[in-house]
């Protein structure tokens, strides 16, 4: 095989052109470069690009630092957006969660007013009826007393009844034994009524008859 010597003079020939040339692309990559725009689309197609230019190079070892260092920042720009894809993902996912949680707690904002408004219907309600309930629990017990008042009156009425019944029928059975005794009592009245009428009569005739004689 056959080896072609090259003077220095003819390597600087060589790669001053593609020196320059990466220079102009380097110059071209740097322009308006900042660090918002270390991840913009179009700006890493330019860094992929001059590091593709830097692998024509190689050979040359002037390119060397140059390569090395642009490759470490490709490598820095990748991290960056693949950092800065990371962190808008983790702030949409976040932004979204916000939102939801968001919406769940206006939602449930709504279902507890209108909780607390059914609720505090429902408890209106439960003191209406608890008033209505102790209210008729206070008749209860009134008509509860007056009935045991009632049925304890009852109960002595029942029982002057029979004391009444017992002295209505002692008394009849005393009314009989006096109509009795009195019509008896008459008869014999009646009777000596009568003999003493016969007596009197009796007088009377010999009084007349003891005058008439006297005249």
């Amino acid at each position: 095989m056959t080896h072609i010597s090259v003077s220095p003079l003819d390597i600087s020939a060589i790669t001053k052109p593609i020196l320059d040339a990466i220079d102009l692309v380097l110059k071209n990559a740097f322009e308006a470069l900042d660090t918002p725009t270390l991840t913009d689309s179009q700006r890493r197609e330019i860094f992929h690009a001059v590091r593709s230019v830097l692998s024509v190079g190689d050979t040359a070892p002037q390119i060397a630092a140059v390569r090395t260092g642009w490759k470490k920042f490709v490598s820095i720009s990748d991290t960056v957006q693949e950092a800065r894809k990371t962190v808008e993902d983790q702030s949409k996912q976040k932004s979204e969660f916000v939102t939801t949680a968001e919406s769940k707690a206006e939602s449930i904002e709504a279902s507890l007013k209108t909780s607390a408004v059914e609720m505090s219907s429902v408890l209106e309600k439960h003191a209406e009826k608890k008033e209505r309930v102790e209210a008729l629990s206070a008749q209860l017990q009134e008509a509860n007393a007056e009935l045991r008042i009632a049925g304890e009156r009852v109960k002595q009425l029942e029982s002057d009844r029979s004391a009444k019944q017992a002295e209505a029928k002692k008394l009849h059975e005393d009314l009989l034994e006096a109509n009795a005794k009195a019509s008896k009592e008459l008869e014999a009245l009646k009777a000596k009524i009568s003999t003493l009428e016969n007596e009197a009569e009796s007088i009377i005739g010999n009084l007349k008859d003891w005058r008439s004689k006297s005249n």
